[in-house]
């Protein structure tokens, strides 16, 4: 075989790999219609808002290597533990900083969106759920240096119904615990604003936004 058809071969091989995972992110992000139609009939017509963040390099390293998986979307659980108390977890790479944030995670390939709510929920904080409210529905842009990349926030309100709060996935989660609204608004979410992330910026801009719909709907 020439170098030049050698060459030719591999360029080929590149495109046809790059052309797959990006079918496969567009066709897992084409969230099924019918699904959030049934989310909405069941838990109710969420906000959508729309968010623009600067991203770190780190973050975006991140955010490519999920996209590469063929996802760039999340669930959001707001896992409502008692009144006004709510569970919330941390990973590894944000330990002991004093931040944490409510849980999600995102579906497979072939998962419905529900299933993997469920599965994510108790892969990070051990609890099994039951979705309340349907809430946000948020449209992320993620800035990076040389490419903007979409992203997709389903939001939920949930309570848990069996389990212990203990994470599954400790490769993932540092720690799980129940935090109050009070303390989501306010020095977490200083800590948020004053990391610099761009994915704290967001989570910070969700979390004020969850709560105000909330406030909005009285529940």
């Amino acid at each position: 075989m020439s170098r030049f058809v050698q060459d030719l071969r591999s360029c080929l091989e590149t495109f046809l790999d790059d052309a797959y995972v990006s079918h496969m992110a567009r066709t897992l992000n084409d969230i099924n219609d019918e699904e959030i139609q049934s989310f909405i009939k069941r838990f109710g017509e969420p906000v959508r808002l729309q968010f623009v963040a600067d991203f770190q390099e780190f973050e975006c390293h991140l955010v490519r290597q999920t996209r590469n998986k063929g996802r760039l979307h999340d669930v959001t659980c707001f896992i409502r533990h008692a009144e006004d108390e709510y569970v919330v977890i941390q990973k590894h790479n944000y330990a002991r900083t004093g931040i944490y944030r409510a849980p999600s995670g995102g579906a497979a390939i072939g998962e419905s969106l529900e299933d993997a709510a469920h599965r994510e929920m108790h892969e990070e904080t051990g609890l099994e759920i039951r979705i309340l409210r349907f809430v946000l529905d948020m449209y992320l842009d993620v800035v990076c240096a040389d490419e903007n990349i979409p992203w997709r926030s389903l939001v939920f309100l949930a309570e848990p119904v069996g389990g212990t709060m203990q994470p599954i996935d400790t490769r993932e989660i540092f720690d799980a615990k129940v935090m109050t609204r009070q303390e989501l608004l306010g020095d977490v979410d200083k800590l948020m604003i004053e990391s610099g992330w761009g994915g704290f910026a967001y989570r910070s801009f969700l979390t004020r936004e969850f709560f105000k719909r909330l406030d909005e709907l009285n529940i």
